[in-house]
């Protein structure tokens, strides 16, 4: 069976900084996997490099079998990506930023409205749709990240600090959506976090 995800000895510096030094290791299709690490350990950059956003210095990276470097589109056709930063634009709704992703991802016009409103119903959102993001909650911007990540059905959904900067419930609320995904649809997710007891679950 081919790995959600493999990493082979991969190494990256930026200046005076080693970022990755040797990195290894492999996802099996349907798991939830954690890095991690405190600020700074490198987890933002094996994302970067598995995502294509930046090529490793040494190692290898592959993602279902296609390598992250030669076979990037196809490697990012495969995966929803959810950065650290909240990144959703305040001056449209929640359904206009999901359907922006949707033209990102290609998605036919024609299924554009259907599949924006499965990820928004998915994660939680759809009631508050027609409103300006400047109005949400960090949490309900955090479900309305994860509603653009998942219009083009990722096998792989990568998750950067998820959480970082949400009270508890919000947290909680966010873990059982993502926890849903992998249950109901197979997603394999690739997360960071710096709190032990999140990776631990």
């Amino acid at each position: 069976m081919t790995e959600a995800i493999r990493v082979t000895q991969l190494s990256r510096r930026f200046k005076e900084v080693q970022a990755l030094e040797g990195v290894s290791f492999e996802v099996r299709p349907g798991e939830i996997f954690g890095l991690l690490g405190p600020n700074g350990a490198g987890k933002t950059t094996t994302i970067r490099v598995l995502v294509g956003l930046i090529p490793p210095d040494s190692g290898h990276a592959e993602v279902f079998g296609y390598d992250v470097m030669k076979q990037s589109m196809e490697v990012r056709r495969l995966c929803g990506y959810v950065p650290q930063q909240l990144s959703a634009d305040g001056s449209l709704t929640g359904r206009e930023n999901v359907l922006l992703f949707a033209r990102l991802y290609d998605i036919p016009r024609t299924l554009r409205d259907s599949v924006a409103g499965e990820a928004l119903e998915l994660m939680g959102v759809s009631d508050a749709q027609n409103r300006l993001v400047s109005t949400y909650s960090g949490g309900m911007v955090r479900r309305l990240e994860l509603a653009q990540a998942l219009v083009n059905r990722p096998r792989l959904l990568i998750l950067d600090e998820p959480t970082i900067g949400l009270d508890p419930i919000a947290r909680a609320d966010v873990w059982e959506r993502v926890e849903r995904l992998r249950h109901e649809e197979g997603t394999t997710i690739l997360l960071t976090t710096h709190y032990m007891e999140e990776a631990d679950r």
